[in-house]
């Protein structure tokens, strides 16, 4: 920061304007010499909230727009330096002087330019304190991953989803977030006397999905008609699986198709009924930009999934009151999903985000 020289009067009018919109200085601090000190934690010894700003480009140089917010609580006034490692090319740091103890917000600005995209993490360090956060940077090509269609395949690979509302966990507590990865080798399935081979993507919730493509815009899921990583039947029969076009290059907004059916049971109003369940698959959208946790991706698709069950007995397929939709990046894959209820107000059960990816 630029070092400004004070007279004697102007600094005491300084002092007063700061003292009249933030709390009185105490008089046993050191005055305005020394350096400040603080801490970026809670009376709970938890990281404060950190807000980043901007887009964050492959070898394109950061600007004024690219900077972090983060909240310190200063105990004593004087100069600071808040500052973070350098991580794939870029850091952010800022540096003044507190006159008032207490709560307050740095801008910390950015610098550099990013190296490669993916997902970086970043420590920001006050006093004995250190905190993180993570900077996802993108390309103007596939969004920055190496895959130029919609399903990465490359092991080890990732995408970092987060939880809205978080999972319940079986063994207590909740799941916030989780890690889809990608796993080394392909996993064979025989669906209708084909054998066929899958890339395997894992979670750190014991959970996984079987995924392949043909190389014309189809791309295929071995599994049960239902929704990704959420699961509404209570009971798949036999633990059958069937496979299906989860999403199609070729259909334009307003198309559809259907899956084929696999028999499920379904509790409806306390009693496990039994029936055929398929998915009708439309695409809503193609070519569009969605911003996901500050995050800009582009060349888009959402399709949306409607659930259908023809119970025991009857002779048609009845739609459920749920509907989900599921926006697909090019070289990323899956970005976010979200299941709500299909009436007027649509208001959302379950929806999973990106986060950050690495490796695609």
């Amino acid at each position: 920061m630029k070092r400004i020289l004070f007279s004697l009067w102007l600094l005491a009018t300084a002092v007063v304007t700061l003292v009249g919109c933030a709390k009185e200085l105490s008089s046993e601090g050191p005055g305005f010499g020394g350096t400040a000190t603080g801490t970026l934690l809670d009376s709970s010894g938890n990281c404060k909230q950190i807000v980043i700003n901007g887009q964050y480009k492959e070898m394109q140089a950061l600007t004024d727009s690219n900077y972090v917010l983060v909240s310190a609580n200063y105990s004593s006034q004087g100069k600071y330096a808040v500052f973070t490692d350098t991580v794939n090319g870029i850091w952010f740091r800022d540096s003044g002087f507190a006159f008032v103890q207490g709560a307050n917000t740095i801008k910390l600005k950015g610098y550099g330019q990013a190296i490669l995209p993916g997902t970086f993490t970043y420590e920001v360090k006050f006093g004995n304190s250190t905190c993180t956060f993570n900077i996802t940077t993108t390309g103007s090509v596939n969004n920055g991953s190496r895959t130029n269609d919609y399903l990465p395949i490359t092991p080890n690979g990732y995408i970092d989803y987060g939880l809205s509302p978080a999972f319940p966990n079986t063994a207590g507590g909740f799941i916030p977030q989780f890690r889809s990865t990608i796993s080394n080798g392909l996993l064979s399935r025989t669906y209708l006397g084909v054998p066929r081979d899958y890339t395997r993507y894992t979670t750190n919730t014991n959970d996984q999905l079987l995924l392949r493509k043909d190389g014309t815009g189809k791309y295929y899921q071995y599994g049960t008609p239902e929704f990704d990583y959420l699961y509404i039947y209570d009971s798949i029969v036999d633990n059958k699986r069937i496979e299906f076009i989860y999403l199609d290059e070729s259909k334009n907004p307003g198309q559809f198709y259907e899956t084929d059916s696999l028999y499920v049971g379904a509790d409806i109003n306390g009693t496990l009924q039994f029936g055929w369940a398929k998915l009708r698959i439309t695409t809503i959208s193609k070519g569009r930009q969605m911003s996901l946790l500050g995050t800009l991706y582009t060349d888009i698709i959402t399709v949306r999934r409607d659930l259908y069950l023809k119970l025991d007995g009857s002779p048609n397929y009845i739609p459920l009151n749920l509907q989900s939709e599921h926006s697909y990046a090019k070289g990323i894959g899956l970005v976010d999903q979200r299941v709500f209820e299909s009436t007027a107000t649509g208001i959302t059960i379950q929806s999973i985000t990106i986060k950050g990816w690495n490796g695609l």
